[in-house]
């Protein structure tokens, strides 16, 4: 069952959670990360690694995400993108033509992060998951798809469309600089009907296999991910 859209409140600490910065090697680049341990609780902790949506994101970007799980008892990890922040390597931005690609290695970046907390004491190996918003929609079950290691997967505004459905609903949305303007609603779903343009990553084959237990957290209003098409292949699959 879909839920809705989960108000997130700020978190205030009695005591700041214990950071410890890391370094962990994945595919030829070196990732620039944030281990946070919650407040309270006893290890071994559950742990969440909070993977990125678009952009040239670091890991302050994700502190409200990392907030909330902390204070929930999970021990947080958080990266700087490839070729951004703290991280060696190229940032490629995602577009149709290479997104197949691109999604791969910053799969197995998440997934390097997931091995990294697995050879942690303080970590429970076996309560290791995945998290984010986005564009993490399409990179996080693609990761999970490849390990047994990955526990669970929490998805907030992601997509369960191809990329070219996404960009194209983007366009016709108005959100983005260049796009279009005041179209209804009624007129971009006739319009996606229509879509004929570069499909890019499709994640439809990926989530039909997928076995790892996992929430996807939607919002009705969504003026970047397509929710019309997304609900659909999620109510399907």
């Amino acid at each position: 069952m879909l839920l809705p859209v989960l108000a997130l409140s700020s978190v205030l600490w009695a005591s700041p959670p214990a950071a410890i910065e890391l370094t962990i090697p994945s595919r030829g680049v070196t990732l620039a990360a944030t281990l946070q341990l919650p407040a309270t609780g006893r290890a071994p902790f559950p742990a969440i690694v909070l993977a990125h949506g678009s952009g040239r994101t670091t890991r302050d970007q994700m502190r409200w995400m990392a907030d909330q799980f902390l204070s929930m008892g999970l021990a947080v990890l958080t990266y700087d993108k490839r070729g951004v922040g703290g991280s060696t390597g190229t940032y490629v931005n995602v577009g149709t033509a290479r997104s197949i690609e691109v999604f791969g290695d910053l799969s197995d970046d998440a997934l390097a992060c997931v091995a990294a907390l697995k050879a942690r004491k303080d970590i429970d190996a076996g309560r290791i998951g995945l998290g984010g918003n986005s564009q993490a929609g399409w990179i996080i079950p693609l990761a999970a798809s490849k390990s047994k290691d990955v526990a669970f997967l929490v998805i907030t505004s992601g997509p369960a469309v191809t990329v070219g459905e996404e960009m194209e609903y983007s366009r016709l949305a108005g959100e983005d600089p260049g796009s279009i303007q005041g179209l209804a609603d009624s007129e971009i779903d006739r319009r996606m009907r229509e879509f004929k343009g570069p499909h890019g990553y499709d994640p439809v084959p990926v989530l039909q296999k997928l076995n790892t237990p996992s929430i996807w957290i939607e919002g009705d209003k969504d003026r970047s991910v397509p929710m019309v098409q997304t609900l659909a292949t999620l109510d399907r699959l």
